[in-house]
């Protein structure tokens, strides 16, 4: 079967065989070491280049990519509560808020999250994401208070916090468009397993660095719905994470969901209950389209 790239284009042979889960690499003896499953040929990634060829930080980075898409899949830890608990507060209806956030989701075999040919079908819709109407000084805000309002935030948030794999950048836009009583951003699958992948590689637990860039580009939005009259949404965005280390370059699929309150001028992380983990599958996908996410465009 010939696999296509999110535009639609067939990969070239080299581009077809992706790393999976069940086709682990076992960690190389040092730097520029060949890697080979066992019994196996070299495996070759993106771009034609072998595997076997990648030094340490490039395969590390590779599991830990892997670790992000698989971990993005996964229920917030409920050992961390939200952080002073708004519980009680006027004018909101946190029994159907919490309902909402944490009815379970329909999850996909773990393939799906790798890039493989896209739907022939026509989906039955397009998301329309609104315009920014500001910025918070570390990302764009103020989007308008609707549903497609709240995906736009979520799909920046996801955006800007993925630069550079690095937890801390995730933390300080997590923490820009948080509500007192949300969820403390330890406790989010998105953080713990950028957290986990720099472990993974031994590298610096914060900051930038110049052998390793990763970004995140959203791609398609479900709206699981609304309550609250509108003004308390849960919504998931999936899109193409793109990691390259010590120019090798490494793609695959990330995604998130999370509850939003709009506060009266931007949407916020909502105080109270964690959004339940959604499915996590290649945009434009027979899985994706499935599982009710719809393709994403710009006004």
């Amino acid at each position: 079967m010939t696999t296509m790239n999110p535009n639609g284009a067939p990969f070239s042979p080299d581009e077809q065989t992706r790393p999976t889960p069940s086709s682990p690499f076992p960690p190389p003896t040092g730097p520029g070491s060949p890697v080979t499953a066992p019994g196996s040929q070299p495996r070759r990634g993106r771009g034609g280049l072998l595997l076997a060829s990648l030094g340490a930080l490039a395969m590390l980075l590779l599991i830990g990519l892997v670790a992000v898409t698989l971990g993005l899949g996964k229920d917030p830890d409920p050992g961390s509560p939200p952080a002073d608990p708004v519980t009680g507060e006027p004018g909101w209806d946190l029994a159907a808020e919490t309902a909402l956030a944490t009815r379970p989701m329909p999850q996909l075999p773990e393939a799906a999250a790798f890039p493989h040919a896209l739907s022939t079908r026509t989906p039955p819709a397009l998301i329309t994401l609104p315009p920014a109407g500001g910025r918070n000084g570390v990302l764009a805000d103020q989007f308008p208070p609707t549903p497609e309002g709240a995906l736009a935030q979520l799909a920046e948030l996801t955006r800007v916090g993925l630069q550079g794999a690095d937890p801390k950048a995730y933390e300080l836009a997590y923490a820009s468009i948080t509500a007192p009583g949300a969820p403390g951003v330890d406790s989010t699958g998105m953080h713990r397993t950028l957290v986990d992948a720099r472990r993974a590689g031994r590298l610096p637990m914060e900051g930038a660095l110049t052998n390793l860039s990763m970004t995140f580009t959203p791609m398609a939005g479900l709206i699981k719905g609304t309550t609250d009259g509108g003004r308390y949404a849960v919504v998931c965005v999936i899109g193409e994470v793109d990691v390259t280390a010590n120019g090798t370059p490494i793609t695959s699929t990330g995604g998130d969901c999370q509850a939003l309150r709009w506060n009266g001028r931007t949407w916020q992380i909502a105080p109270g209950a964690a959004a339940a983990a959604g499915p996590i599958a290649w945009p434009g996908s027979d899985e994706a389209l499935d599982a009710g996410y719809l393709p994403l465009r710009s006004p």
